[in-house]
């Protein structure tokens, strides 16, 4: 995607930007509606057993429960509301992919945010919150391989095992012990979320991303703590249960800073992609700007850039500067009897002979018409016996080509006076260019 095109998507997306505001704002109003009446109802009252001490005129405050995963399932959607408002800006499947993993999250700490009374419902929900937190860590997986591929193919092998997993936590339930699919459940998605995160470690180490580094760090110890929580419930009986839950929390926040950190590098990559292309298609029109089409050549306007720089150089430096002015003999004869097609050709083969001709410090340069001009970093006898070696080549090529034998050229050198400049021995050597070619009208 070119610079113009990224502005465009940009600059459209962000006419959009109001509507993506009200429709985000829109989903906090009825989360917020559903979650005051939870709050409201599970909020203790006054405590009559301890006596208070009240003062006059002050009332005193009503304590109200705080639950932890109720809180977490709305910043898990107020996380997925965050990306769904970039997603208008960086319209990359990993985007969807991490939105649907954090809706995943609240999802399933929405269930497990309350308790029931009926035994079978509190183990078919319990084990509808480890299928979506399975299901959570599973396309964190993805994102991993659609940050690298940009793309995901969803073969059978993932939809199979995607189905066997939602049979697993919704059936089991009903026929073995729960803690049974507690453990699994943890451990799988604990497997999950380290084989995430060590993807996003090889993307950072691949990419020199931070937000992919940042990630794949939280990932990883996202992962530890949930092994640790199922080793300590298994084997031990520590109360670090609430330790373990502070320590997923904040680490779960330097996930979502990182997946913003990411998403400014991807969009920041494209735009130094973009940067690049622009600045290589600005080359390639310069380029174009100052070189023949016909011949190869450098042009009049290359000319006119390079004439003050060479000049300079060679007052500076003292090095010898010499040109060279050549001219085709009976060119508009050749055009009228052959045709221009042919007289194209002619031209074009002066201008390889030219190029092959001169060092890479020289320039070959079509003056106009069938003129063209030889910049030459040396002395004058050494460009005279350059323009000598020139003519005979042409003779050379003329023969191979089976042209017609009045076709010649015609050469005069100069050198550059640093007090006088390019254009008086341009002059000079047209001058001595004519001067040859009315002793070749004469031979």
């Amino acid at each position: 995607m070119d610079a113009a095109t990224l502005a465009v998507r940009l600059d459209y997306r962000r006419h959009r930007i109001s509507h993506a505001l009200s429709a985000v704002l829109i989903v906090i109003v009825l989360v917020s509606s559903l979650a005051l009446p939870a709050v409201h109802a599970q909020a203790s009252t006054i405590n009559s057993a301890e006596p208070t001490t009240e003062l006059p005129g002050i009332p005193l405050a009503t304590p109200v429960t705080i639950h932890p995963r109720l809180i977490s399932a709305y910043a898990a959607l107020l996380a997925a509301a965050m990306l769904s408002l970039l997603y208008l800006y960086r319209g990359r499947s990993f985007v969807v992919y991490w939105i649907g993993s954090w809706l995943l999250v609240a999802a399933g700490l929405g269930i497990v945010a309350r308790s029931y009374s009926d035994p079978t419902l509190s183990s078919v929900l319990t084990g509808l919150a480890l299928l979506f937190t399975v299901s959570a860590a599973a396309v964190m997986r993805l994102s991993v391989e659609s940050v690298a591929q940009h793309s995901v193919r969803w073969d059978g092998r993932r939809i199979t095992a995607m189905s066997a997993a939602a049979l697993w936590f919704l059936v089991a339930p009903f026929a073995v012990p729960l803690s049974t699919v507690v453990l699994t459940g943890t451990l799988a998605t604990a497997g999950l979320l380290a084989w995430s995160g060590v993807g996003y470690l090889q993307l950072a180490r691949q990419a020199r991303s931070a937000g992919a580094l940042v990630m794949g760090l939280g990932l990883t110890l996202i992962a530890s703590s949930h092994l640790m929580a199922t080793a300590m419930s298994v084997f031990m009986e520590f109360g670090t249960g609430q330790r373990l839950s502070a320590v997923t929390v904040i680490t779960t926040l330097f996930v979502a800073l990182g997946m913003h950190i990411l998403v400014f590098e991807d969009m920041t990559d494209e735009l130094r992609l973009a940067n690049r292309r622009l600045a290589g298609a600005n080359e390639e029109v310069r380029r174009l700007a100052i070189t023949d089409a016909l011949t190869g050549c450098h042009n009049r306007r290359f000319f006119d850039e390079v004439e003050r720089r060479e000049l300079e150089r060679h007052r500076r430096y003292g090095t010898p500067l010499s040109v060279v002015f050549i001219d085709v003999n009976h060119f508009k004869r050749l055009n009228d009897s052959l045709g221009h097609d042919r007289g194209d050709a002619v031209l074009w083969m002066i201008g390889n002979l030219l190029k092959g001709q001169v060092r890479q410090s020289d320039y070959a340069i079509r003056w106009g018409g069938d003129e063209f001009l030889l910049l030459l970093s040396c002395g004058l006898e050494e460009a005279k016996t350059k323009a000598t070696n020139l003519k005979a080549a042409f003779e050379q090529e003329r023969v191979g080509a089976t042209l017609p034998a009045y076709l010649g050229i015609s050469v005069g050198v100069a050198p550059v006076s640093p007090e006088e400049g390019l254009r008086a021995a341009i002059r000079e050597a047209d001058s001595q260019m004519y001067g040859d070619k009315i002793s070749e009208s004469s031979v």
